[in-house]
């Protein structure tokens, strides 16, 4: 399935499958006895002679009717399958991200990384992230056009897998449909992670029903483990930084734990019941008693440019959310401190200043404002930035500036600005004018005793 940017999967533009490394294979499943119905007549497609499209057809007529039934959602009609070469899946997502999502928001979204130090400056972010989708793709089933499509160098038991996974997407989209719950919104890339996380949750939970007897033979620390190592240990792996590929693992090892906490409490009812009603931040995501009491996230105004002076304008802003603040964090603590850290997290918004220059180059900066729930939670997240970063700014040569500060509950950061001209990038600013922006980014603070 197809989903839109945001800084929690930063490198998962599409969702590939990693089944193979997470759940046992060689479990045969009879395929219960579900009848399909007929396509819509005015959806039937045309009479194909060619064998192996047919197989293909077969074969997921068959798998539609065992995730159906495994999952409890009724398969309103046949799915439509593609199967094309890594080149041909890699183009079909090109071609989607190019329609769906503006261009600049991509880009931005590395220089969000590159700033806080999380990728090198030099990584090609956009290039990095197709290479990293090309070499772990295993297929994607696609709401726009409702199909299904599937990498054709995969083994058989992969290929099923995929196929269980991918359809409970489709199922998914028949009886919730998908587009708009996952539609790419300017500054709700929080929100949109949540939703994802849940529909992955639920195709993993359903996927493991089928091809492993059941879902809850596999903890989610255990299938947390096994991403990890998939990604790791792949070729594109090896040069890919680990914030993209924890990126890429998060959604399926976050959103499983929420769907088996679901499951246990009202079984797959309480799962549909989550695609009707979704977590509006990974907060709730992550937290059941947050999720059960709607806790809303602390609403954060975009942080001002006016301390960066004449040309800066805001060209993304956006919230990263307690899982994207965990997955920064880890990149600087141990997990568990990363974990206690973000567990904290109540509310934020970063924005991307750019200055465009002369001769092709640009000037960017950027801003983050998080509230936490406490004092003792800005306490700790101001903590692991001083054991990272050191007290109270720093400069650096290619980078500019880093400084943060805390308030009382609020914590902000000021990275840049920058000069950017390709790959190459050096300081354009000093820490006493990143000492002004973090003022101004405390006037707009949210604490205790103000509140928007």
């Amino acid at each position: 399935m197809i989903r839109p940017p945001t800084w929690t999967a930063l490198a998962a533009l599409v969702l590939p499958v990693f089944a193979v490394a997470c759940s046992p294979t060689g479990l045969p499943v009879a395929p219960p006895s579900v009848a399909l119905p007929d396509p819509p007549r005015a959806a039937a497609a045309p009479p194909v002679d060619d064998a192996p499209a047919a197989e293909s057809r077969r074969k997921v007529r068959a798998m539609l009717a065992r995730v159906a039934a495994a999952r409890g959602l009724p398969a309103k009609h046949e799915v439509a399958i593609r199967v094309l070469d890594r080149a041909g899946i890699l183009a079909a997502i090109r071609a989607h991200v190019d329609k769906e999502t503006p261009a600049a928001a991509v880009e931005h979204e590395g220089e969000l990384l590159a700033a806080l130090e999380l990728v090198p400056p030099s990584y090609d972010f956009v290039e990095g992230t197709y290479a990293l989708i090309q070499g772990r793709i295993a297929g994607f089933y696609e709401p726009g056009d409702q199909t299904m499509y599937l990498v054709d160098d995969l083994g058989d038991a992969e290929a099923a897998e995929t196929l269980a996974h991918e359809l409970d997407h489709a199922l998914q989209d028949q009886s919730f449909p998908l587009a708009a719950m996952i539609e790419y919104v300017p500054g709700e890339g929080d929100r949109t992670s949540a939703v994802h996380a849940v529909l992955e949750g639920d195709a993993t939970s359903a996927m493991l029903d089928v091809v492993a007897g059941s879902a809850f033979a596999v903890s989610e620390g255990a299938l947390r483990t096994l991403l990890a190592a998939s990604n790791a240990l792949s070729d594109v792996g090896a040069t890919t930084p680990h914030v993209l590929q924890a990126s890429l693992s998060a959604p399926y090892s976050d959103g499983f734990g929420f769907v088996q906490r679901e499951r246990t409490a009202g079984g797959w009812a309480a799962v549909d019941a989550a695609l009707r009603s979704p977590p509006v931040s990974t907060e709730q995501l992550l937290h059941a008693d947050k999720y059960a009491s709607r806790e809303p996230p602390i609403p954060v105004p975009v942080p001002g440019l006016a301390a960066l002076g004449p040309g800066f304008r805001a060209v993304l802003d956006d919230v990263i959310g307690e899982q994207g603040l965990r997955l920064m964090l880890e990149e600087w603590a141990s997990p568990p401190v990363a974990e206690r850290g973000a567990a904290g997290w109540g509310g934020d918004r970063y924005v991307i200043a750019r200055r465009d220059d002369a001769a092709g180059a640009h000037t960017i900066a950027v801003g983050w404002h998080a509230v936490m729930d406490t004092e003792r939670d800005a306490v700790e997240l101001a903590d692991i930035l001083e054991k990272r970063f050191g007290k109270p700014c720093r400069e650096r040569p290619a980078l500019g500036p880093l400084g943060y500060r805390r308030r009382g509950r609020t914590v902000v950061v000021a990275a840049g600005p920058y000069r950017r001209q390709g790959t190459a990038t050096a300081a354009a600013g000093t820490c006493a004018g990143a000492e002004k922006w973090i003022e101004e980014l405390l006037r707009g603070s949210v604490d205790a005793d103000h509140r928007p």
